[in-house]
């Protein structure tokens, strides 16, 4: 049978949900893609399901146009699926976070897919548009063209049987779509046909182009794999040559054939120290003893960073028998705008990302650059919707774009989830458009024992500011007992980063960085408000371990732990806003990687006193603290009280301008002096470069302070769902 496919008139969802608010704006221009598909050959398969078997390469990949509808309350104009819809005024978050709702129950009910007669006489195939509006039962592998579950709809794949659905175009979601296999069952949604060059990327409306998993309107989506640890530290050193790996803990759920990657540990003046890992396959497991199918590549030291913490090589386990994965050669996405809160977890999520040719190149090349908006597991614009909701033991591996990104999206919870080689930063929602311009705000986010792992960028040398968590803006946020580990990039790039124009107000405690290529944190931020870091670990590094800018703002970094960075321990570029920042109760060795433990860099405003106070700076080849701040900027404003030195204490960059003000009170002293250009005052120490008189400070002597932490060694526990 032939006929017309028209596109409907906007109407209202199905759930009666009503629009976002906010005025929506674009990112980019908005062609026309609303054109009519003419007089398609479909032919209509009947009974309670519909197939619309179609012929082309280009139908095949088409959601069928009837049986689309817009989001609720927009209209088709109002929402093209090139443009990226944003609020110009971001609604603010209504809602304190709640916890989620039991998850629904779900039966193995209804109709088997491999039954013909559910069919109308025969199964869909590789070419058909699959339209569900009734309870199907995914019983034997699939192959469809695309396909469409309607809000009355849901395809729930058997649990006791491993399964695999390929599609060779959009699958959307408007009703539900779960896969929940028995723990030695594997399910598998794959794109295996993506083609990245016609992906255009936008906002709210699905795209027939843009190839992947859309869940919308009060779409549900269940991934629900078995229980894995998702990731524990080595119990000691590893070698080159190595079969066998003994962790500080037992794994939850290790099986034989699983992936692991284990992290680069390595100081970072050996060659490539920030990219030696080593990917292997799991024989046996024995309790916390896990062997491997072949030897290590790399050598993986365990690494005794002072504070009571010494740490082995995370060891992450990148293998879920719950599969969403475009190929190697094309990549997916996963888009979510659903009312309904979705349930993921213990899925491994694969090849997701695309990108598109740029117009610059980098040695005759074209650069590639990520497809706006079709990101590895995206929340978009959900506002309070997505409150509850929990992402738990989620890999995402090989990834072209992002990796999890809660856009606009408030209250989402990411627990024990690794990103693993993955382009662009991996934790992050989308950024101003502009440096004059506030980023739109998710609140209370979470990171809970998440992992970053080798976030890439290319070309490499272009990786500003590439980072593993974008710490962005909103309320109420949280990045507690993380890891970032082996990001690339150029200047400024860093396992954590506070970004411009994007301040959020952030609880972070116990988080590592290590073998980054750059720093481990990196704040670039001119703040309202008031921040605090509080045991942070940062070791073997290849720039700073952190690395403070940019040109007033007040932070506070308590008991941390900072070894073994190849520029030193911290680097300072920003004075204070209100009250100053603070380095409190630090332990800065550089382990004979770096000349000095602190350096201050250019200020590009005055403002208040930068303090270090109370730490230990050891292990430095010249100095304990540097002055350099350069001639075109302000001068130095910095006080150094009761820290202790393991060597000369202080160093005067010649080149720089007299500064503001600097205190020195070490350790056991007394009496405070102000450090000045030589020829002002006393003669300090030669090697001070500098000058001293006496100076009166407001508090009196007080001791150092060695931090003690405790980091987990082990990802925090995981479950699965119990309905």
């Amino acid at each position: 049978m032939e006929f017309e496919h028209r596109p409907p008139e906007p109407v209202n969802g199905a759930d009666g949900a009503t629009p976002r608010p906010g005025r929506p704006r674009s990112h980019r221009a908005e062609p026309d893609h609303k054109g009519r598909i003419a007089r398609r050959a479909l032919l209509i398969w009947g009974a309670v399901g519909i197939v619309a078997a179609v012929t082309g390469e280009e139908l095949v990949r088409q959601t069928p146009v009837g049986f689309r509808r817009p989001r609720p309350g927009r209209t088709e104009a109002a929402a093209s699926p090139s443009g990226h819809q944003h609020d110009a005024t971001p609604a603010p978050s209504a809602t304190p976070a709640q916890p989620a709702p039991p998850p629904p129950t779900v039966a193995e009910g209804g109709r088997r897919w491999s039954d013909p007669a559910g069919w109308g006489g025969a199964v869909p195939g590789p070419k058909s548009a699959v339209r569900i509006t009734d309870q199907v039962l995914l019983d034997a592998d699939a192959s469809v063209g695309s396909l469409l579950i309607e809000p009355t709809g849901s395809l729930v794949f058997a649990k006791e049987h491993s399964l695999t659905l390929d599609s060779a175009g959009n699958i959307e979601v408007r009703g539900s779509l779960v896969l929940a296999p028995a723990d030695t069952a594997v399910h598998t949604v794959r794109f295996p046909n993506v083609d990245e060059r016609r992906f255009k990327g936008g906002g709210m409306t699905v795209v027939d182009s843009d190839t992947g998993l859309w869940v919308g309107g009060a779409g549900y989506l269940r991934l629900d794999g078995a229980a894995r640890t998702a990731w524990v530290r080595a119990a000691g050193a590893l070698k080159a040559g190595d079969t066998g790996i003994t962790l500080a803990s037992a794994p939850t759920g290790w099986k034989a054939g699983d992936e692991l990657a284990v992290t680069p540990t390595a100081a970072p003046d050996g060659e490539d120290f920030s990219n030696q890992y080593d990917l292997c396959t799991v024989r046996q497991v024995n309790g916390s003893t896990v062997l491997l199918d072949g030897p290590l590549k790399h050598a993986h030291p365990r690494v005794a960073v002072g504070g009571g913490v010494t740490v082995g090589a995370e060891v992450l386990n990148l293998t879920r028998n719950v599969r969403i994965e475009g190929t190697e050669q094309g990549r997916a996405h996963i888009h979510l705008t659903s009312s309904r809160r979705a349930d993921v977890r213990h899925a491994a999520l694969r090849w997701l990302g695309p990108r598109a040719e740029g117009r610059e190149k980098w040695n005759g090349k074209p650069v590639t650059e990520p497809v706006l908006g079709r990101y590895g597991l995206h929340f978009h614009m959900l506002a309070d919707a997505s409150r509850g909701t929990v992402v738990e033991g989620v890999v995402v591996r090989d990834a072209g774009n992002h990796a999890f990104v809660p856009h606009m999206s408030h209250g989402v919870t990411f627990r024990s989830c690794i990103s693993h080689n993955t382009w662009e930063d991996a934790y992050w929602w989308d950024g101003p458009q502009d440096t004059r311009t506030p980023q739109g705000p998710s609140d209370d986010i979470g990171y809970e024992s998440c992992v970053a792992s080798r976030t890439v960028f290319e070309p490499n040398p272009r990786g500003y500011r590439l980072t593993g968590f974008s710490l962005g803006a909103g309320t109420g946020s949280k990045a507690t007992d993380c890891v970032a580990v082996g990001v690339q990039g150029a200047t400024g790039a860093s396992g954590y980063e506070w970004p411009e124009t994007s301040e959020g107000v952030w609880t972070f405690e116990r988080c590592l960085a290590h073998n980054n290529l750059e720093n481990g944190i990196f704040v670039w931020l001119n703040a309202q408000h008031h921040h605090t870091v509080s045991q942070f670990v940062a070791y073997h590094n290849g720039g700073w371990g952190i690395e403070h800018g940019a040109y007033l703002n007040d932070f506070d970094y308590t008991a941390s732990v900072l070894y073994g960075n190849a520029a030193g321990g911290v680097a300072v570029h920003a004075l204070g806003r209100d009250k100053g920042t603070v380095f409190d109760g630090l332990l800065i060795d550089a382990a004979g990687q770096s000349d000095y433990a602190v350096s201050t860099a250019k200020h590009q405003l005055a403002g208040q006193p930068v303090t270090v106070s109370r730490c230990r700076l050891t292990g430095y080849r010249k100095a304990g603290v540097a002055f350099r701040a350069t001639t075109d900027g302000e001068p130095d404003d910095i006080q150094v009280l009761d820290c202790s030195f393991s060597g000369n204490e202080v160093w005067l960059d010649p080149e720089s301008p007299a500064p503001k003000r600097i205190v020195l009170r070490k350790a056991g002293d007394g009496q405070a002096v102000e450090v000045s250009k030589s020829g002002g005052g006393k003669a300090a120490p030669a090697e001070w470069n500098a000058s001293v008189a006496p100076v009166s400070v407001p508090d009196g002597p007080r001791q150092p302070v060695t931090p003690s932490l405790r980091l987990s060694d082990t990802a925090a526990t995981t479950s699965r769902l119990t309905a």
